[in-house]
């Protein structure tokens, strides 16, 4: 018997996560919006609903998500918690006076409970 069958010649491809930092999906009413996450401001929690402002559009995108939920989907090196109905980006942040945080014309308080982390960021990157 002639021996043309090779070897599987298929290399290993070695998957990598879903996550490839740089987007994230959403779904927002009938569409699903491919969001950078360098666009993104801030993002506001209302009940089971998360609002993703976005950087040059003036409505923010609605997705019906938690924002616990939508923070597990961001960077934890670009996003942090710092109110229980706030995410920010770490990168968009203007300046922060008196525990708010100013993104644009947006002013954004810090929770009590997110303060210490928020202010450890900030002083590692100081």
């Amino acid at each position: 018997m002639p021996s043309s069958s090779h070897k599987n010649n298929t290399a290993h491809s070695h998957s990598q996560p879903a996550k490839n930092g740089k987007f994230v999906f959403v779904k927002s009413e009938y569409k699903i919006i491919k969001v950078k996450f360098e666009d993104i401001l801030f993002c506001e929690g209302l009940k089971d609903y998360t609002q993703i402002y976005i950087k040059g559009k003036s409505d923010p995108i609605l997705t019906l998500n938690n924002l616990k939920s939508f923070l597990s989907r961001l960077p934890t090196e670009e996003f942090m918690r710092v109110h229980r109905s706030y995410i920010v980006s770490i990168s968009h942040i203007d300046s922060i006076a008196r525990n708010e945080i100013y993104i644009g014309k947006k002013i954004i308080p810090i929770g009590e409970t997110f303060k210490d982390d928020f202010y450890e960021m900030v002083e590692s990157n100081s």
